[in-house]
This record gives structure tokens, C-alpha cells and sequence, in this order.
């Protein structure tokens, strides 16, 4: 079974207007939350784990919306306040994670236009203890992934090391990896700004002779909901295609 681990807790100024949470605002007539489900749904055998703003769970129900689209297989966390970055509100799953199963990290607000389980065979076929997503960018918005070979040998956050920009998809042969890593960040203080990125695990796995590989995709396969202007375009886009 490959646990899926969704952390929705980051909040985002430019939906600072709206009344709906985040992920219960509708792209293509559904909610941002089914599109994003949706995209996992060619991985077999797998299992959500939910962490959600628990202000957000008592308000609009999000966790209730959620369960009912994946139940039985998922689990939620709900936090009363935000953590000190993303790579914290992670480790809070640790009871669920903390295995030989495989993990995904996504986040909450993308689409990807690529088959996941074309993207888990990939890593699996290569052996791989962890594997990214990437896309070609020089935008400093993003974290990025400095290549050796096929292999990944040094991650940035918020900085461009290359043209492979990380689409927010982590893979981890198992889940343990991630949390032992994930430890090392933090015990190290290795923070950016002030915030815990899932991206600085990698520099730890480096650093403990994992094989870290990258599934390169074209920019336009890659869809960040990080602005409504962003959610526009993408329902434009799909228009186009429909016609």
C-alpha cells in the first residue's frame, strides 16, 4: 500500500477574500479537493492521509467532504495552528508514515497531467529510495533539484540550482526514510526564512547514500493553484480542449 500524505495547512494571501476555504473553491464545476483526489486515482492500493486547519474542519466541513470521497482509505489530522513550515506539519503524521511503505507528499493545490502510477513504476523500476517530479523553470518560486548523471545530488529551496523545478510530488520507497531525514532537518535548524521545506529531506537522504532520481515533465503539464488567476487560466485552458 503507498500511503498519500496531503498537508493543506499553508495559507495563501490571495485568497484572503474569499469565504470557502481554499480547497472547496470549484475549478470546472468541482471543488478543488476532488479535482486534486482525482488525480490519484490510477494508484492502486493506496491510502490518503489528510492534515487539514482544524478552524477550517468546524466551519466548512472540509475533512467531512474528504472522507467522503475516499472512504475507507483515509485518515485525517487537524491542527489549531500553523507549524513551522511544511516539512513540520508532515512529521505530525508520523504514526501513520513511519514504515517500510512506500510515501507520497503532494501538494494540496496542483494537477499534474501525468498518470501517477506511470510515475511510481518509474521509481520502482529504478530502485530508486526516493524520486521528484520536475519541470523545466528558472523562477525563483520554486525549489530545485541539482542533477549528476540521473541522479540527484543537491536541493534548494526558493532558488534555482538548475532548470529542474520540483512540481510539489515526493516519492519515498518507504515512509521511514522520509521521517528520519525529515528529523535531521530540523535537528540541523535547516530552515529557509524561517519555514521547513519538505524539499531540504532530500539533502539528508544525499547525505545518507540514498538514490534519488527525477520524472521529467513538460511546464504545461504542471497546473499550481496558487493564485485564483492561476485557477482561471487553467479552466480557460481546459475549455480550449474541450472544444
Amino acid at each position: 500500500m503507498i500511503n498519500i500524505l496531503l498537508p493543506a495547512m499553508g495559507k495563501s494571501t490571495f485568497f484572503k477574500d474569499y469565504y470557502f476555504p481554499k480547497l472547496m473553491l470549484e475549478i470546472g464545476g468541482e471543488t478543488m479537493l476532488e479535482k486534486i483526489i482525482k488525480n490519484f486515482e490510477s494508484i492502486d492500493d493506496h491510502h490518503f492521509i489528510f492534515v487539514f486547519n482544524q478552524k477550517e474542519c468546524t466551519e466548512f466541513h472540509i475533512d467531512k467532504s474528504a472522507q467522503i470521497i475516499t472512504e475507507p482509505d483515509s485518515s485525517f489530522i487537524t491542527l489549531k495552528n500553523e507549524t513551522g513550515g511544511a516539512l513540520c506539519t508532515c512529521l505530525l503524521a508520523i504514526s501513520y508514515i513511519n514504515s517500510d511503505e512506500p510515501l507520497i507528499i503532494a501538494n494540496s493545490d496542483q494537477i499534474i497531467d501525468v498518470d501517477y502510477s506511470d510515475v511510481v513504476a518509474y521509481f520502482e523500476e529504478h530502485d530508486l529510495d526516493a524520486g521528484v517530479i520536475t519541470f523545466p523553470s528558472i523562477h525563483p518560486r520554486w525549489s530545485y533539484v541539482r542533477m549528476e548523471g540521473d541522479n540527484v545530488i543537491e536541493v534548494a529551496e526558493k532558488r534555482p540550482l538548475s532548470k529542474n523545478a520540483i512540481a510539489g510530488f515526493y516519492y519515498f520507497k518507504h515512509g521511514s526514510d522520509f521521517i528520519e531525514a525529515a528529523k535531521k532537518v530540523i535537528l540541523k535548524e535547516n530552515s529557509i526564512n524561517g519555514k521547513y521545506y519538505i524539499s531540504s529531506s532530500l539533502n539528508e537522504l544525499v547525505l545518507m547514500n540514498k538514490k534519488i532520481g527525477c520524472y521529467e515533465i513538460e511546464k504545461e503539464q504542471y497546473h499550481s493553484f496558487y493564485s485564483p488567476e492561476k485557477i482561471r487560466e487553467y479552466e480557460k485552458m481546459s475549455e480550449k480542449q474541450k472544444q
